[in-house]
């Protein structure tokens, strides 16, 4: 399979954002709200790796909006939330509330 290049842009984008989404996140937030709000991000980030690399098709659009989706899915459970990185951003940008659970441990 080939990708295209904003294929490619959309999962290198979607594998940086969790920390970025962090900020905005809430620790309160239910997961149902939090898995809005990334699939929110997956939208816009297709949508302009799309436009930007000239392939605004509505094949494109979706596949770039899957990738980015996937991409910040998978970045999110095997990076970003087991280093303590993004639990430790929403904990820090929290408007009040609950505070982020700890990341769970090798075996956990």
């Amino acid at each position: 399979m080939h990708l295209t290049d904003s294929q490619l842009w959309a999962a290198a984008l979607g594998y940086l954002l969790p920390p970025v989404i962090a900020i905005v996140q809430q620790p309160r937030w239910t997961g149902a709200v939090k898995a809005l709000l990334m699939l929110l991000v997956a939208v816009v980030v297709g949508l302009g790796t799309a436009y930007f690399n000239d392939q605004f098709t509505g094949k494109s659009i979706v596949t770039c909006m899957l990738t980015a989706a996937i991409a910040i899915g998978v970045a999110y459970h095997t990076v970003w939330r087991p280093s303590g990185i993004a639990p430790g951003i929403e904990a820090a940008t929290s408007t009040g509330g609950r505070t982020a659970p700890a990341p769970a441990g090798p075996g956990a």
